[in-house]
């Protein structure tokens, strides 16, 4: 089987074939959109790609207590960059991406900023005065960690760390800008959420 994945226009009408131990790799809300596509066809749309939200932290992703009174988080989202969206973002890029009429058709991507997972650990650091570590695992392990969608989480995370410069190159943090006006801060926008701790 294969998965058809919209988080790419380059790879939106193509079939995505990704192997993972127990056979090919399938991320359910990634076949979803991709499917969606279908019921707009001849309408005026534009379609707008999301990136990791990091309002995730209070909810899907916690910081997990150390012997050492530190935090920390395990994602296996690799060493590289990734891009990140603070939800506020997406609503000023859909604003203005409806002020515009030249952009019906069009495709884009939105995202507050590009980091590693230990860049944006620092970020949350600076903003709650804790000390917040990444740890990284392969996404197999992550996988198999068993609670309710481990498994399409950890093949989520391993398509964006395989294909990592053409997901940053749609969501290009200039053009994010155009749309949006100024991105958010990390810092301010963590000091306002309450983070999941554990």
């Amino acid at each position: 089987s294969f998965s058809l994945s919209a988080t790419n226009p380059k790879m939106a009408d193509a079939k995505v074939l990704l192997k993972h131990a127990t056979g090919d790799m399938k991320v359910p809300h990634f076949d979803a959109k991709n499917r969606s596509h279908a019921f707009f066809k001849g309408l005026p749309v534009t379609f707008l790609y999301t990136s990791c939200f990091v309002e995730n932290f209070t909810s899907f992703f916690s910081l997990n207590k150390q012997g050492d009174g530190s935090y920390q988080f395990t994602l296996p989202l690799g060493e590289g960059p990734i891009a990140w969206t603070i939800l506020e973002d997406v609503g000023k890029m859909t604003a203005g991406i409806l002020e515009r009429p030249e952009m019906i058709g069009q495709t884009v991507g939105s995202a507050s900023l590009h980091c590693s997972a230990a860049e944006l650990a620092a970020q949350m650091s600076k903003a709650t005065n804790e000390t917040i570590t990444y740890q990284c695992v392969p996404w197999g392990t992550f996988a198999a960690f068993g609670f309710p969608g481990a498994e399409e989480l950890a093949q989520m995370f391993k398509f964006f760390t395989d294909n990592e410069n053409e997901f940053l190159a749609i969501r290009e943090l200039k053009r994010c800008q155009e749309l949006g006006g100024p991105l958010g801060d990390p810092v301010t926008t963590f000091k306002g959420l309450p983070l999941k701790y554990a």
